[in-house]
C-alpha cells in the first residue's frame, strides 16, 4: 500500500500546471512567429507557429509550450495574470512548423482587454 501512494505522488507532481518553473529544460533552435491574442468567453487565448529550427534533431516528445499572461494598469505597471501550458505528445522534425493555441480562464476578461503574453518557451521536463 506505502508503495502504490508514493507512486501515486511521483505521477501527479509530474503533470502539474506549473508555469515558469526554472528546473525544466528549455528548448533550443526553435522560433515563435504569427503570436497573436484575442479574448473568447472568460478566456484569454494565444496563439502562433513554432519552427524547430535545428538542422538535424527533432523534438522528441512528450514537450511542452508556455508563456505568461500580463496586463498594464492605468499607471503603467505591469501585473501578472497568470500562466498557461500544453503538452505535445507528437515529434517535431527539423525545419517542421506547428500551430499551438494556450488558453487562460479569468472571471473578469473586460479587466484585461490590453492583456500581452511574454516568457514564451518550449520546454521538457
Amino acid at each position: 500500500m506505502k508503495r502504490l501512494f508514493t507512486l501515486f505522488l511521483l505521477f501527479s507532481c509530474d503533470e502539474t500546471n506549473l508555469t515558469g518553473s526554472e528546473n525544466v529544460s528549455e528548448i533550443e533552435n526553435v522560433t515563435f512567429t504569427n503570436i497573436s491574442t484575442s479574448i473568447s468567453s472568460n478566456t484569454l487565448v494565444a496563439s502562433g507557429t513554432i519552427t524547430n529550427n535545428n538542422q538535424s534533431l527533432s523534438i522528441s516528445p512528450p514537450w511542452y509550450i508556455e508563456c505568461q499572461y500580463y496586463y498594464t494598469n492605468t499607471y503603467g505597471s505591469k501585473f501578472l495574470i497568470g500562466g498557461d501550458n500544453t503538452l505535445i505528445n507528437n515529434a517535431l522534425p527539423a525545419g517542421v512548423s506547428l500551430v499551438w493555441t494556450l488558453e487562460h480562464q479569468v472571471d473578469n476578461p473586460d479587466s484585461y482587454s490590453n492583456f500581452t503574453i511574454d516568457d514564451l518557451r518550449a520546454y521538457k521536463n
